[in-house]
């Protein structure tokens, strides 16, 4: 595929007693882009819209509501960037043939830095709108990169096709994550390294994470309001105890540690503007009520909309080997 083609994506629709199974089957031979034979059952790979309400499709969370403000929010610093950039390319050791794939590109945070090393890069992700923020940021850059429409639990990719794979906080996200897991698998070569992770937060007893703390405070506050956080995908406990149960052999490794900083306003400006997804599933009136609690929760805990969020962070790398 040419640099920053963009294929649209395919979903995997699996037989289930709803349905007339010799209609069904008759059918979805005669549409399929693709068919498998997986645990006992038929797996077609449809055109995105060629169904408008199948209950069996898997379902991820697209993030082009915030595409614009992902980079701003979520971004690594530039000099932790590129000494993430430099342990990952330290673990996996990879030369002028080497072709990295990552699930859940996004804007690129992973993938720029290392594709203007030269290296080549294929990533997926099926919103449009982060792949476009990531083209933008490769305008007038020699690279080696393709962005893909696509989703990660039906990739186009033949099998054994990529040297190493990456996850970045994707999988609480995706639905079918074993699904995609798989997929991972198999469009990797025998011998692969994967690099997952699920985050890149993590806590110190001695200075805890604040962006944890108001997290988990407008967690419960919308609880309260009948609309508990829904959960899309897995925790990381589940995905490891899933590869370990593939006996992968697993080493964790810290890629870059940082201090953020933020306010509490700063921080309170972001909830306001539903950068983060707890709070895109609520209804607008139920929005507001909820961050008001949590703007007055945040003044009587933190005493001034001033007050310094300062939070030890973590970028924390899975290496998973003895898997693909």
């Amino acid at each position: 595929m040419p640099n920053g083609q963009i294929v649209e994506p395919f979903y995997v629709f699996e037989y289930s007693p709803w349905v007339n199974v010799v209609a069904l089957t008759i059918f979805c031979f005669k549409k399929a882009w693709r068919c498998k034979f997986i645990n006992y059952q038929f797996v077609f790979y449809l055109p995105i819209n060629l169904f408008t309400n199948v209950k069996n499709m898997t379902s991820t969370i697209s993030f082009d509501r915030v595409s614009d403000v992902y980079d701003a929010t979520r971004a690594l610093p530039p000099e932790i960037s590129e000494q993430a950039t430099d342990t990952i390319l330290n673990i996996v050791s990879p030369t002028s043939e080497t072709k990295f794939f990552e699930i859940g590109i996004g804007t690129g945070r992973i993938a720029v830095p290392i594709a203007k090393r030269g290296y080549s890069y294929t990533g997926i992700d099926i919103s449009e709108k982060m792949l476009a923020e990531l083209h933008r940021k490769l305008e007038g850059i020699s690279h080696r990169l393709t962005a893909v429409k696509g989703d990660a639990t039906a990739l186009l990719f033949p099998d054994n096709s990529f040297d190493v794979g990456l996850t970045v906080h994707v999988f609480h996200l995706v639905s079918a994550w074993k699904q995609a897991l798989a997929e991972i698998r198999r469009v990797l070569k025998p011998g692969s390294p994967y690099l997952y992770t699920h985050g890149t937060m993590d806590s110190n007893s001695a200075n805890p994470n604040h962006n944890l703390i108001l997290r988990q405070r407008w967690e419960d506050i919308i609880a309260s309001y009948g609309y508990p956080l829904p959960r899309y995908g897995a925790t990381e406990e589940e995905v490891l105890a899933e590869l370990r149960a593939q006996d992968a052999s697993l080493e964790i490794v810290i890629a870059a540690q940082w201090k953020s900083e933020l306010t509490v306003s700063q921080s309170l400006e972001n909830y306001q503007n539903r950068v983060y997804r707890p709070s895109w599933h609520l209804p607008d009136d139920i929005f507001v009520k909820a961050f008001n609690d949590l703007r007055e929760w945040a003044l009587e805990h933190y005493g001034s909309l001033d007050y310094g969020l300062s939070s030890d962070t973590n970028f924390r790398i899975i290496v998973v080997r003895n898997w693909a």
